[in-house]
């Protein structure tokens, strides 16, 4: 763990913003690429990438806050740190995706296309925040006796909730490398479809393809990953499993639609 990479009076540069500004910068890259491919004016992703970055920081953070209601009540002013780490993936992609949906209805461009176009670009962001969070020292997994388990230092996020350094799961490295695989499977995937429209179905089934694969992913890695008692909804099911298995049944529902639209069309 590496929190902060520079230090210059009461400023301090995290490793986690430097990551998740790098994931954001390689993204935009990788997306004004793509547009063209897409039909999507390659002059909209900048614009757009704005509005994610922000609409992902907030609902993130968001999220993140209410599912650690107890810790926040007892310290409110951590609340805005935003610095420190402390984003949940779904908070922040439904709030872009909302925020997106409107900028792109307003500027009258096919919003499935564009989340074709981005698709891939989030998978990768993803890899590279979650080495963020490992650094960051958040976003930590439960203990474990594996050799590959991580002792956080007296000063990270884990020792204010577990009192005895012990080995946990590296669980943000597991989530980076998840992000990654996804990244090639996708552009596997759209590699091995020579036509989009008539071959993958309609617009949309990428986005679709990693939504599924992140929900089925997010459900497994979560029985690994530490949570307060508040986090559990249903037994020993998170929040985000719960929401997990209703973005899976919507993203495989979704798929199904664009097949049958592909077939009677």
């Amino acid at each position: 763990m590496h929190r902060v990479i520079l230090s210059m009076g009461g400023l301090e540069i995290t490793s986690w913003g430097v990551l998740l500004v790098i994931a954001f910068i390689i993204g935009i890259w990788l997306a004004e690429r793509r547009a063209e491919k897409y039909e999507v004016p390659k002059s909209i992703i900048p614009d757009i990438s704005l509005i994610i970055v922000i609409a992902s920081v907030v609902g993130g953070r968001l999220f993140y806050i209410l599912e650690n209601l107890g810790y926040y009540a007892k310290y409110p002013g951590e609340i805005f740190k935003v610095w420190n780490g402390g984003l949940i993936f779904y908070g922040g992609v439904g709030l872009s995706i909302l925020s997106g949906i409107i900028f792109l209805k307003k500027k009258k461009i096919s919003i499935f296309r564009t989340m074709d176009v981005v698709a891939p670009s989030v998978a990768l962001g993803l890899g590279f925040a979650r080495i963020g969070c490992f650094l960051n020292g958040c976003c930590f997994g439960k203990p474990t006796n594996l050799p590959w388990g991580v002792i956080f230092p007296p000063d990270s996020p884990p020792s204010w909730v577990i009192d005895t350094p012990i080995h946990l799961h590296p669980t943000q490295l597991y989530s980076s490398l998840a992000g990654f695989c996804m990244f090639f499977i996708l552009l596997f995937i759209e590699k091995r479809v020579n036509n989009y429209q008539k071959r993958i179905g309609a617009a949309g089934c990428l986005w679709w393809i990693f939504l599924i694969m992140y929900s089925v992913w997010r459900f497994s890695v979560d029985f690994l990953r530490y949570y307060e008692n508040e986090a559990y909804l249903i037994g020993k099911f998170t929040h985000n499993q719960i929401l997990s298995i209703l973005i899976l049944l919507f993203s495989v529902g979704m798929l199904l639609k664009n097949e049958f639209s592909k077939r009677h069309t």
